[in-house]
Parts: structure tokens; C-alpha cells; sequence
């Protein structure tokens, strides 16, 4: 059973790997999905947070387009697939799963590393 575990996340990885391979636009919406203790522990400075268990009411609130681009993550990607389908089932087009905060550190940082390294108001500012 344990190596049927450990292969199944290896999988899950691979599968998130290939599907967050292109890169985000730089109107990317990020959402952090996990707790507001682990969100307090270190998050990506772009990102929302909305726990996954009320992504519906917490995008709504934001007031996005249906189209928007939305990129999900968690601690390892779980949550974050859990909100993608729970947005998709609202009617939400181009929403990804990002993985993990690793995994999206490093998916923001090709995409702006303005945005890593100062964080957003410091970038639309131009500095």
C-alpha cells in the first residue's frame, strides 16, 4: 500500500508539472487556498487568500470575469484541485492549479519576478 501512495503523488506531481507548464499572464489572478495559519507561514505577496472550502463566495466577492485567469495553489496541489473544480462548476474558463506554494513560486517568478521581488504595489509603481 505505501508504494501504491508514494506513486500516486509521483504521478499527481508529474500531471502538475505538465498542466502549469505555460506561463501566466501577468493579469493572473493568484489565490492561495490553504489555512490563514499556513497562508501567515508564507504565501506568494500577489496572492489572495481564499481557503478552498469557500472559493465560490471569496471569487465572487472579487468580482472577476468568467474568462479570468485564476491560479490556484496550496501545500501540495490537493486543495487547489478540489477549488479549480469547485470555480469550473460555477462556470469559470481558465482556472489552473498551480500545485503547491513551491510549485507556484516558481510558476510566478517566470512569469514576474517584479512581482517575487517586491511585491505588487512596488511593480505597478514601477520601481
Amino acid at each position: 500500500m505505501k508504494c501504491f501512495v508514494v506513486s500516486a503523488a509521483l504521478v499527481f506531481s508529474a500531471l502538475m508539472a505538465i498542466a502549469v507548464s505555460a506561463q501566466p499572464p501577468q493579469d493572473a489572478v493568484w489565490i492561495d487556498v490553504r489555512t490563514p495559519t499556513e497562508y501567515a507561514q508564507g504565501h506568494l505577496p500577489q496572492a489572495e487568500l481564499i481557503p478552498f472550502d469557500s472559493i465560490g463566495v471569496g471569487v465572487a466577492k472579487m468580482g472577476l470575469a468568467k474568462d479570468a485567469p485564476i491560479y490556484l495553489y496550496c501545500a501540495v496541489g490537493g486543495r487547489a484541485e478540489k477549488a479549480k473544480q469547485s470555480l469550473q462548476a460555477l462556470g469559470y474558463s481558465n482556472v489552473t492549479n498551480a500545485g503547491g506554494l513551491a510549485d507556484a513560486r516558481a510558476l510566478a517568478e517566470d512569469a514576474s519576478p517584479c512581482l517575487l521581488a517586491q511585491g505588487a504595489s512596488a511593480c505597478a509603481a514601477g520601481t
